[in-house]
């Protein structure tokens, strides 16, 4: 089944690849295989994101199971696994083997969010909820705030999600949450607001009657969770037996053998030795004693559930071969205000970090997968690029934009070839974010 990753919101890279960020910084235990075992998981895993990108989800879990099984106590092949099964609309077998992942790695944070969403889809409420909370302030509140919305909490969600959009650097994947969470509440001017900031005005339309047509679904949590990750969910009998993650055998305590003890050795004869006495002005005074403040470094949690995408489709309540209706868009009383009031200049960054050019798109996503993987520091940035040709071909450019000066520009490439990676310093010649992270990011490990 191909998927369609269009529609729902935007994502922003700071989800990206969440796996290749954490294997860079924290260098986590890989499960203990062996180094060929290893290779193969990595390249089954690299398989798997590739059929993400091209909408094949049952690929994408042939795949990930195969990497499983090359390196079972690999979180980032559990997280992987966990993914494409969501993509594939096995909600069950999402669970489980999101669970695994965090049972060997905690700290992925958006892992943490695509297992609520799995357990939103199966009706399990209280244990989403109580997984949410925990989440509050790991630097997610965007991703966090739209799932309390799917969950039926809008006076917990709106905070999170107006705090998100008003913060400096909000992408159009913040805004389009925050809409589509005040579209479930029903407050259609204020999502048509600001839904039009980043969709064009002849869409805006057509995106509230989809975002209508998610919330009617509230009854049916499996359905209205896969409408909005663009996903049919289908019937799941768990994963399978042989993925199962086995504990780790606890080691075997050593044998101590028993010892006989030596004969005890003859009492020394006391000896009272004289005192010593110094003078006064010889004596050394006493200083208090100095005790070391160890402070612990806070630690660092990652940055995969992601923002939702739904098919393109007829309402619930449309007959066949009746025109659909458009809805008046009534304007809000006033502008909602998404950019603090310091903010004065609103005019384009003009460097860019340009890493190289790709005959399409996915190969665009496969290097950045590949670099992301090696600096972990990719993960604050948003890939951008655009389209070009070049002796009649047309290729891809993968770059940073956004970036302030020129010496932040060399700055930040000169970082990135300290990992082995090439780039050069140019202009913004129109770059705009890529098209696969518009896609939702049913974050991956990633």
């Amino acid at each position: 089944m191909k998927m369609n990753w269009n529609g729902l919101t935007a994502t922003a890279l700071g989800l990206a690849l969440v796996s290749g960020a954490v294997a860079a910084v924290a260098a986590p235990d890989r499960g203990g295989s062996t180094a060929a075992a290893q290779k193969r998981a990595d390249r089954r895993m690299a398989g798997a994101r590739e059929a993400m990108a091209r909408g094949v989800p049952a690929a994408a879990v042939r795949q990930a199971e195969a990497a499983v099984i090359q390196a079972p106590r690999d979180p980032q092949a559990r997280a992987m696994l966990g993914r494409a099964y969501l993509a594939a609309g096995r909600f069950q077998s999402a669970e489980t083997a999101l669970g695994d992942a965090l049972a060997l790695d905690p700290t992925l944070v958006r892992v943490a969010i695509n297992r609520a969403l799995a357990q939103i889809a199966l009706g399990r409420a209280d244990e989403a909820a109580t997984a949410l909370d925990a989440l509050r302030g790991t630097g997610n509140d965007a991703d966090v705030g739209l799932a309390l919305a799917l969950l039926g909490r809008p006076d917990e969600a709106r905070p999170l999600l107006l705090a998100a959009a008003r913060a400096p650097g909000a992408d159009a994947r913040v805004r389009q949450n925050l809409a589509f969470a005040l579209a479930l509440e029903g407050r259609w001017n204020e999502a048509a607001t600001i839904a039009a900031q980043d969709v064009p005005l002849d869409l805006v339309a057509d995106r509230l009657r989809r975002w209508a047509a998610v919330g009617q679904l509230r009854a049916d949590p499996a359905r209205q969770v896969g409408a909005m990750l663009g996903v049919l969910p289908v019937a799941d009998g768990g994963q399978p037996a042989a993925l199962a993650l086995v504990a780790e055998p606890a080691s075997r305590a050593p044998v101590l053998l028993a010892q006989v003890a030596p004969p005890p050795a003859p009492p020394l004869p006391f000896v009272v030795p004289p005192p010593v006495l110094l003078p006064v002005e010889a004596q050394a005074p006493v200083l208090p004693a100095v005790i070391p403040v160890v402070m612990a470094g806070e630690p660092r949690i990652a940055a995969f559930a992601g923002p939702p995408v739904m098919r393109l489709g007829r309402s619930v309540t449309q007959q066949r071969g009746q025109a659909r209706p458009r809805p008046a868009i009534v304007p809000a009383e006033g502008p909602i205000m998404l950019v603090s009031r310091g903010v004065k200049d609103r005019s384009p960054a003009k460097w860019v970090v340009q890493i190289g050019a790709y005959s399409t798109p996915v190969r665009t996503e496969i290097a950045w997968t590949a670099l992301s993987r090696r600096a972990a520091f990719l993960a604050d940035y948003t890939p951008t690029g655009s389209g070009f040709r070049h002796r009649g071909a047309m290729l891809h450019r993968l770059s940073i934009g956004g970036l302030a000066s020129r010496t932040q520009a060399h700055r930040l490439c000169g970082r990135i070839r300290a990992v082995g990676g090439h780039c050069f310093i140019r202009t913004d010649g129109g770059d705009r974010p890529m098209q696969w992270t518009l896609r939702t990011r049913i974050v991956e490990p990633a």
